[in-house]
């Protein structure tokens, strides 16, 4: 429009800048203006029905509301399009950008959390959630996992996942491995807390992650504090330990680390278990870097005959899973639930993700899934359960 008397002549418009349009003319948004691609149409009829009364429409990519509500939306429309343009977006969208429609989903596509614990039972769940020193290496990013998107593998996003997931299962045990001391502290410990759970946590030896337990406070309280660890020798206990590594060295097993660790930490539980505390039911979870098919696992079921031994009666609550590990380059059942199946029973065994689902983006870490790792959740019958112990060895009582 043609400068006037009453009319300042346009100013320059910087690059990408669209100019003003006067009050009651037509407005129009051409889409490369905008930093984000549009929402589809059926996504954003969606987004309206779920507005307020009144006809009020929400903010979106087309009626202002900011970064956050384009990445809302960009979220709920999901896709490839929204996962280029974090991409292109960077880091800082990342932070605003954990999938709505990232929820772990059993097979038969029911989400896991909508599995509700039975009555009576007691639910435990073994996880090994990744630790951030591992993921936030050079190596993690163009070697173990070069297939997940950068900004799945930054800290912020991982925990957000984690908290919902953790706080959905309403486990009443949660056995964690490769915890950072900081995710412990300043994230894990105050979400759960808030849903009645009381955390411990203990960091190995020369490493920046440790294990950490949780409990339901309502349910169990703490007898023995969390400081007997794998490695860890009791006082008293010297001579069953030096037995187990007399019987190893007989054995010739070496190289076999993990048969050496499991067998003295079964020598650990078997001092408790019939010295401190006699009958008691075992609960031994976590990530055991074994396989079925591994001498380790042999050796804690009982499998085949060893110069080893240990006194249990031990089950795997969840079976032998194709995997709960699942990366680029390999894929196998490494974690476990093991019981004492003359104490406990299984209820429910929660049904892992779909293949479908795990390998949507291709593997394990990805924008739905925080771990390389998937957690175990099983319901168990309490029977004569009168306490359980879990992989960090803390022991806990059921309350009258």
């Amino acid at each position: 429009q043609p400068a006037g008397p009453h009319r300042a002549p346009p100013a320059a418009l910087a690059p990408g800048r669209l100019p003003r349009v006067p009050q009651g003319e037509r407005r129009v948004r051409r889409a490369a203006a905008l930093p984000l691609p549009l929402v589809p149409r059926a996504a954003a009829r969606g987004r309206r029905r779920g507005g307020g009364g009144g006809g009020r429409r929400r903010p979106g990519l087309g009626g202002g509301g900011g970064r956050r509500a384009r990445l809302h939306a960009l979220q709920r429309a999901g896709g490839a399009a929204a996962e280029a343009a974090l991409h292109a977006r960077g880091r800082s969208a990342a932070l605003w950008a954990a999938p709505r429609g990232g929820e772990q989903r059993a097979r038969g596509g029911r989400p896991r959390r909508l599995h509700l614990r039975l009555p009576g039972a007691v639910r435990a769940v073994s996880y090994n959630i990744l630790a951030d020193t591992y993921a936030q290496t050079e190596f993690s990013r163009t070697v173990l996992y070069p297939y997940c998107a950068p900004y799945a593998l930054e800290l912020d996003y991982r925990q957000n996942l984690l908290k919902k997931e953790l706080a959905g299962y309403s486990a009443d045990l949660v056995c964690l491995q490769e915890v950072d001391k900081c995710v412990f502290v300043d994230s894990l410990a105050p979400a759960l807390d808030a849903f009645g759970l009381e955390g411990l946590f203990k960091i190995k030896e020369k490493q920046h992650e440790g294990l950490a337990t949780f409990y339901r406070r309502d349910k169990f309280s703490l007898l023995i504090p969390a400081r007997a660890l794998l490695g860890y020798c009791p006082e008293g206990n010297q001579i069953g330990l030096q037995k187990v590594l007399e019987e190893i060295l007989l054995f010739e097993i070496s190289g076999n680390i993990r048969l050496i660790q499991i067998a003295v930490a079964l020598s650990h539980i078997k001092h408790v278990t019939c010295d401190l505390y006699p009958g008691i039911p075992v609960i031994f979870c976590g990530d055991f870097n074994s396989t079925p098919s591994s001498g380790t696992y042999s050796f804690i079921s009982k499998r085949c005959n060893m110069p080893l031994s240990h006194p249990f009666k031990l089950l795997s609550a969840c079976g032998e899973p194709a995997y709960t590990n699942y990366v680029g380059g390999f894929h196998g059942c490494l974690d476990y639930i093991f019981i004492d199946k003359n104490a406990l029973e299984v209820e429910q065994v929660i049904p892992l993700p779909s293949h479908e689902e795990v390998t949507t983006h291709q593997a394990l870490p990805s924008v739905s899934h925080p771990s390389d790792h998937i957690a175990l959740v099983c319901d168990l019958k309490q029977g004569f359960l009168k306490i359980g112990l879990s992989y960090t060895f803390l022991l806990v009582f059921l309350k009258d």
